[in-house]
């Protein structure tokens, strides 16, 4: 009398390879998820912090922001230049640098090889005998952020004594008083919301 031969039928192991592989991609799965969800917090928190150093620079920068001009009688104007893509402005030399006098900005919305834009700097020492200032040389501009759809700057505040003040693109050359604010803000694609917009208090909008 034979006995019966022990193991598997060759259904059994279809169905078993099957049950382990639909395991085993619900584990690839989750993986992925969890893969996925560890990038974009790590890209959120490099966001955030490259978000706060350039805010923190800007501010510190700004909040001393001197009233100077440059040329005289007719051609006196402020050194201050500004638009919806660039901004020059003169700030004093930071303490680290052991320098005395004053130091000139420039921030620049640059377009990349890819069609984004990315917010810049440069800089160099200021020479108050400068006439034209928009043509004072400045370092190689590095990279502050990264890429954007778009980079804008405003202004906030009233060029002349009798204006009203409001949000410009462009602050004149003809302007009698540095703005009241800065904004800058930033767009991805589709024009979805960038970085939140960065405002910064001028310590004065006046020649006081």
């Amino acid at each position: 009398m034979r006995r019966n031969a022990s193991g598997f039928t060759l259904i059994e192991l279809l169905v078993a390879i099957m049950i382990l592989t639909l395991f085993m991609t619900a584990a690839m799965g989750a993986v992925r998820i969890a893969s996925k969800s560890t990038t974009a917090g790590v890209v959120r928190a490099d966001t955030t912090e490259e978000m706060r150093a350039v805010s923190d620079f800007l501010r510190r920068q700004f909040a001393q922001l001197p009233y100077v001009t440059i040329g005289e009688g007719k051609d006196e104007r402020l050194a201050f230049a500004a638009d919806q893509k660039n901004l020059r402005f003169i700030a004093p030399a930071p303490l680290y640098s052991r320098g005395a006098g004053f130091i000139i900005y420039t921030l620049a919305a640059k377009r990349t090889d890819d069609g984004r834009e990315v917010l810049t700097l440069s800089y160099a020492p200021f020479d108050p005998g400068s006439e034209r200032f928009e043509s004072i040389r400045t370092t190689e501009p590095m990279i502050l952020t990264a890429g954007f759809e778009t980079v804008e700057f405003g202004y906030f505040g009233a060029e002349k004594e009798k204006d009203r003040p409001a949000w410009m693109p462009v602050w004149s050359e003809e302007a009698e008083r540095l703005p009241s604010a800065i904004r800058i803000r930033t767009r991805t694609e589709f024009g979805g919301a960038g970085w939140p917009d960065l405002l910064f208090n001028l310590r004065s909008g006046d020649t006081s």
